[in-house]
């Protein structure tokens, strides 16, 4: 699953900056801050932190896309049997990040116990109970590595 980026709130962003940058032009040069720098430059310098962020956005998002497509291009797919399921106590925006002990079958590997811990949303808990069989990616180089699908 790749990340997708909300181009509404990005709108919302470049509409600020663009405010930023026309305020710092129209606000007069005696205009000062309560700590006394000139206004302009407050309202360029947080339209330029504003553009950062944006660019740190796409960054982020096209780091995160390759790394994703290079998994889903170059790992295997392969059955693995939950063994044990359990919590860490770690809750990442509300949902449990999980301890599995996976059996896993991968084609390239000889089969092998994996321990594997993955944040799961609290929608897709009952797919992952003791005993059930998922499929999962495993790293073609290290068949410790392996990744919930």
């Amino acid at each position: 699953m790749r990340t997708v980026i909300n181009w509404n709130v990005v709108g919302i962003f470049v509409i600020l900056i663009i405010g930023f940058i026309i305020a710092g032009f129209l606000v007069s040069d005696d205009a000062k801050t309560d700590d006394g720098y000139p206004l302009n430059i407050f309202f360029w310098v947080m339209g330029s932190f504003f553009s950062l962020g944006i660019a740190v956005l796409f960054i982020f998002t096209k780091i995160s896309n390759k790394r994703k497509a290079h998994i889903e291009l170059t790992w295997y797919d392969a059955p693995a049997e939950i063994l044990d399921v359990s919590e860490t106590g770690t809750y990442i925006n509300n949902q449990p990040r999980l301890k599995f002990l996976l059996h896993v079958r991968s084609p390239v590997h000889p089969p092998c116990d994996v321990v594997h811990k993955q944040v799961i949303p609290l929608t897709a808990l009952a797919h992952y109970s003791k005993g059930t069989t998922i499929t999962v990616k495993v790293n073609p180089d290290n068949p410790e590595d392996v990744l919930l699908i």
